[in-house]
């Protein structure tokens, strides 16, 4: 009598791929491991095993949005409120005039986080708001100096702070980060910026249609090469150690039509995702990375 052969239905799983047709998944006899057409409210380990993602519990009857932490300060908005949470998850409101249903991004540089929402636009240092503004800084009596503009992105490279106002990117003075000239520190793009990150090898830029590595370590000194031809979902990026990538150095996952990716301070891209998942089309998102996954949300 012949034996009966056993052949392993699924034993583990490479993770999701909603691209191809489900009967194209690969899948392999000798191991059991499977690609998965769909996947909900799970996590796969590094060894393939699924499981179910954990629950929550409720901390505070506040709505939140626009989030961000930087070490021991976290922040977020709740209708035209600026708040700050601690770690026992008590609050304290920061501003209370912001506009309602803005986006607001954050950046921190030393010992400020920066915001914008392209309204409204401050600082916070030591846990207190203050005021974003010029100041007493003269300068060149020959130039005109401003305030910071209001813009939905922010940025640093080779000591300015950028602010992009839709399709246009606004540089500071180098090291003072509230002046800015208008005229001379501008620089536009094709479409709206969806990404800023400087690196000591050049400038990443995003947009709703491209993703361009400028190449140098001076705002008015950097070359430009084209990197995708295809555009960030803005809100997507987040800063990733390259050891969770197998990689060296410092790096940030983005989200695009195409994929997920990485880029690298030298000016690589990496899509891990290509031709593998099909997101839900959006132009914004929201995103970070816990423990080994990168979790990113996508408006719909």
């Amino acid at each position: 009598m012949a034996q009966a052969k056993f052949i392993p239905i699924a034993k583990a799983t490479t993770g999701l791929n909603n691209y191809l047709d489900p009967v194209r998944l690969t899948y392999d006899l000798k191991t059991g491991e499977t690609e998965l057409s769909q996947a909900v409210n799970v996590n796969i380990d590094s060894s393939g095993r699924p499981s179910r993602r954990l629950g929550r519990v409720q901390k505070s009857a506040l709505s939140a949005r626009c989030g961000f932490s930087f070490g021991e300060l976290c922040l977020f908005v709740s209708g035209s409120t600026l708040y700050r949470m601690f770690p026992n998850y008590s609050v304290a409101a920061l501003r209370t005039d912001l506009t309602v249903g803005a986006r607001m991004r954050y950046l921190p540089v030393a010992d400020r986080v920066y915001y914008s929402n392209g309204t409204q636009k401050g600082y916070i240092v030591g846990g207190v708001d203050r005021t974003w503004a010029k100041g007493t800084y003269s300068g060149d009596p020959q130039r005109v100096y401003s305030d910071p503009p209001n813009g939905h992105m922010l940025g640093w490279f080779a000591g300015r702070l950028l602010i992009a106002k839709e399709n246009a990117i606004f540089a500071s003075e180098p090291s003072f980060y509230g002046v800015y000239d208008l005229h001379r520190g501008f620089r536009p793009t094709p479409d709206r910026v969806t990404l800023l990150w400087g690196t000591p090898q050049g400038l990443w830029i995003g947009t709703s249609s491209r993703v361009e590595f400028h190449r140098g370590s001076a705002w008015g000194q950097v070359h430009r090469e084209p990197k995708a031809g295809y555009g960030v979902l803005e809100g997507s990026m987040t800063p990733c150690p390259g050891e969770k990538l197998g990689l060296e150095g410092e790096h940030v996952l983005v989200t695009t039509p195409e994929g997920i990716c990485a880029l690298t301070e030298s000016g690589g891209l990496i899509n891990f995702t290509h031709r593998k998942l099909v997101f839900p089309s959006g132009k914004f998102a929201s995103a970070v990375v816990a423990g080994d996954r990168y979790i990113v949300m996508v408006e719909a």
